[in-house]
């Protein structure tokens, strides 16, 4: 692993802003070019708000954001421990269904599908949730 960031934030919707500022600046840091940047910065704003929203529901809870680049990549680990929940479960909405017939959510994830390389899920044995988001191409560093 080259170089890691990381940052604990109280998982409230207020704190989203300090969460993409943050990855950004992780990112840019890292040798990301724009592009991928924003890529991850869209990616992770979308995680850390099912987080918030779906996860804790409302409670109190904290989320952990790591940023890092291994070789080509650049890795994005979301950890909290709001419920289980596995996003790369869910299937891909039919975009060829009129939005009156579609059930609603699940673009965010099928938006974070699109904008990294992949996303893998798996819970940790002390009960955590490890989202991580995995964007390749970019440059070596020296």
């Amino acid at each position: 692993m080259d170089r890691e960031s990381t940052l604990h934030i109280a998982a409230e919707l207020e704190n989203l802003a300090v969460i993409r500022r943050f990855v950004e600046k992780s990112a840019t840091a890292l040798g990301a070019d724009p592009a991928a940047t924003s890529d991850v910065v869209l990616a992770a704003d979308e995680a850390a708000t099912n987080v918030m929203v779906h996860g804790y529901r409302g409670q109190p809870g904290t989320i952990e954001i790591e940023v890092s680049r291994m070789g080509d990549a650049l890795v994005v680990c979301l950890r909290d421990r709001a419920a289980p929940f596995d996003p790369t479960t869910v299937p891909p909405p039919d975009l060829n269904r009129p939005l009156e017939e579609r059930s609603p959510g699940g673009m965010g994830i099928y938006l974070m599908r699109h904008l990294v390389d992949e996303v893998t899920y798996h819970a940790t044995p002390q009960g955590d949730n490890l989202l991580t988001l995995v964007k390749r191409g970019l440059h070596e560093t020296s």
